[in-house]
């Protein structure tokens, strides 16, 4: 008896082990796979609300991840290898990224260009939007873009994306260590200007508009 006791002691403390051990494995699963997103500016505008999503899901706005907010005044400052500047976001947390780290991934990519800040009317932004229409001074816009795994052996735990003033969107997988601006050759070859009054390739309608406010809670 003492010695069937004692087995099935021991097999509980293995099996409190086991679970431990799998509790342990799951958190650090969850730490690998918990990421940031920055964005930087090379545009003339302000970016707003930058949010993306994978692009195999429906997209909406309540409940993407953030991208962050980049600012022409008050923002932070880089400086690229040729000396310009140029405004970045600060770091955003967190999201889950599912996708492998060695491939390319693909996400709907929305933001804000404030165009014209001074006539910029925020009221119909948020859970309150009353139209699809867009903000006095602002356009919402959308592009589908590949994120490209991070270069060196680092890994990474953030998604850093590119805004360039010819309206294209590069992103790469980073950390914070080694997520830096674009090469100023590689921003030249994307310098071109947009057509007269565009300030993005894909303009869409309000994306917050017909989403109900989430419930107050205290």
């Amino acid at each position: 008896m003492n010695m069937t006791i004692a087995g099935l002691l021991s097999l509980l403390a293995l099996a409190g082990c086991d679970w431990k051990e799998r509790e342990a494995r799951q958190r650090q699963e969850e730490l690998d796979r918990t990421f940031t997103a920055t964005s930087y500016n090379y545009t003339r505008y302000i970016l707003h609300q930058i949010a993306f999503k994978d692009s195999a899901l429906p997209f909406k706005i309540d409940n993407a991840p953030s991208g962050g907010s980049t600012y022409r005044v008050n923002g932070s400052e880089e400086t690229l290898d040729n000396g310009e500047k140029i405004t970045r976001s600060a770091s955003t947390c967190c999201f889950m990224w599912s996708g492998p780290l060695d491939k390319p991934g693909r996400v709907r990519l929305v933001w804000l260009v404030i165009h014209n800040l001074g006539y910029y009317d925020a009221e119909p932004e948020g859970y309150e939007a009353p139209s699809r229409n867009n903000p006095r001074g602002g356009r919402w816009c959308q592009a589908i873009v590949d994120i490209r795994p991070a270069a060196g052996p680092d890994r990474p735990d953030m998604v850093a994306f590119h805004f360039l003033a010819d309206g294209s969107v590069q992103a790469q997988l980073a950390n914070e260590m080694t997520a830096k601006p674009l090469a100023s050759s590689e921003v030249k070859r994307h310098s071109a200007p947009m057509p007269e009054g565009q300030v993005c390739r894909q303009e869409i309608d309000n994306p917050w508009y017909g989403i109900p406010p989430k419930p107050h809670r205290e």
